[in-house]
């Protein structure tokens, strides 16, 4: 089993009223527009050179930083995040006039020391980022707005010089034994 630690940026981002959305279409048009929100999520993360480590139903986990690691990760995530803010309302839109629905996201960022690993059985194996970092990131969602980004301390600190924030102030973080520091990006500086 091949480990290695290595700092990251991840990126969780997640659909909101998924589960009501099934309900009330169909199977076949639910699984268009799961598809097309999926597509947009892997634009909009690959451009920014991100890597979309899973999705996981109706949402996705990228990292930033792997599998090339590289100094700008955390910029490139928040940037990915106002992208997927700038996108999502396409679909918004195309999905309004096509099934009369809504979709609203949350996103989430953290930068943290992961180990990376192989996980799985026989051929069913991923690279996936283990330790606290992963969950401090999905669990910073409920921090966020909605159709808006939360960052972490970690991240703030390492991309303050590129965005304008608004401090969450002080949050205490499921797991995590000291309370943390959260901010809203608000835009790119000029």
């Amino acid at each position: 089993m091949q480990v290695e630690k290595q700092e990251l940026t991840i990126l969780f981002c997640d659909l909101l009223g998924s589960t009501e959305m099934a309900e009330d279409l169909s199977l076949d048009h639910f699984l268009e527009v799961m598809q097309s929100y999926h597509q947009c999520l892997y634009q909009c993360i690959t451009m920014h050179y991100g890597y979309v480590a899973q999705h996981l139903g109706d949402g996705i986990m990228a990292y930033f930083g792997y599998p090339v690691k590289f100094d700008s990760a955390p910029v490139n995530a928040v940037k990915a995040g106002f992208s997927l803010l700038e996108q999502v309302p396409v679909l918004v839109r195309d999905n309004l006039q096509k099934f009369g629905i809504d979709l609203s996201i949350r996103i989430s960022i953290h930068t943290g020391t992961v180990v990376m690993v192989d996980l799985g059985i026989g051929d069913r194996k991923e690279r996936l980022a283990l330790g606290g970092p992963p969950n401090i990131s999905a669990r910073l969602q409920n921090l966020a707005p909605v159709n808006g980004i939360v960052v972490s301390e970690a991240t703030y600190l390492l991309t303050k010089e590129q965005f304008e924030y608004h401090s969450l102030g002080m949050h205490s973080i499921k797991g995590v034994s000291e309370q943390m520091h959260c901010y809203r990006p608000l835009l790119l500086k000029a």
